[in-house]
Order: C-alpha cells, then structure tokens, then sequence
C-alpha cells in the first residue's frame, strides 16, 4: 500500500513539475486591454504566445495583434500572432512575433550565428551592422518565433549588449 502511494506521489509532483505556466500566469504583467484582447483567441494559440518577465526598461506600452484567415476571425486559422513593446523614452522597441504554423519569417539581418537559449532550443542571431537592431529566430513543435529588438535610429551606437538583448529572450514564458 505504502509502494503504491508512493508511487502516486511520484508521479504527480513529476507531473506538476513539468506543466507550463497558464496563459493567465503568463499574461499577469500584461494590461487588461492586451489580455482582453488575447482572450477570445482559442487555448492552443494563447498556449503558443510566448511572454516576456523581464525587459530592457519598467516604462513600457504593449500591443497586441493577430493575422487570421478568415480575417480578423479569432476562431479562424490563426497565422500570426505578434506583441509589441515600446519603450516610453523611444529607447527601444521590441516585437514578438508567432509563427502559428511551419513558416519561413523574412530575416534581413546580417552576421547570424547560432546561440543557445535556456530552454534549451537552438536559434538564429543576427544583427545588423551598426548593432542598432538584432533578431532571434527559433523553431520548435512547428511553431517559429522571433524576437527583435530596434534601438532609436538616432543614436550611432547601440546602448544594450546582446547579453541583455538573451536575457529578455530566455525570460520568455
């Protein structure tokens, strides 16, 4: 008796351990009207948006958008869905893009190499050559994500590394 409890336990603190956090988990640090906006997209698509614990600034607006076809139908076959940060100082501006199905995002950054992100996936990094704007690109269980960062065009040097640009990256949840 005491084996097969024991088990059970087992079993489910491995099965907790390993769940995702919720979409309404991930979602807490969103605006309501972002939320609102995502919550009628169906529970695979909201499964599929990835959202970032940490950027660059605290000072930030968000928005929210999605591709579909039909168009503008949440219950039709979602292609893209995409979140947009901007700093409230035009420091930055970062966009997440989710690629909903097997895609092949346009990508015209130069110097790509591979990095390692903390969960483990290998993606695409690329910069341009003034280093003002770099993109991370990743695919897995068919859905292709992409993260890009475009600092103020005014500015002749960026002012973030590509180590804080990977930390907001590998915040993502």
């Amino acid at each position: 008796m005491m084996r097969i409890f024991l088990s059970l336990f087992v079993f489910f603190f491995l099965a907790a351990c390993t769940n995702e956090a919720s979409f309404e988990d991930r979602s807490a640090q969103l605006p309501d009207d972002i939320i609102s906006a995502i919550e009628p997209l169906p529970d695979d698509i909201k499964d599929d948006i990835l959202i970032p614990s940490k950027l660059l600034s605290d000072k930030y607006s968000v928005d929210f958008g999605y591709t579909s076809e039909p168009v503008n139908n949440p219950n039709g076959k979602i292609v893209l869905s995409y979140l947009i940060y901007a700093d409230e100082n035009s420091d930055w501006n970062i966009t997440l893009n989710t690629f909903h199905n097997p895609s092949s995002p346009s990508n015209e950054y130069k110097n790509n190499e591979t990095v390692k992100l903390i969960n483990g996936a290998e993606a695409t990094y690329s910069e341009t050559k003034d280093g003002l704007q770099r993109a991370i690109l990743w695919t897995g269980n068919e859905i292709t994500h992409e993260i890009s960062l475009i600092e103020n065009p005014e500015r002749s040097k960026p002012i973030y590394t590509k180590e804080e640009f990977l930390d907001v990256v590998n915040s993502l949840k």
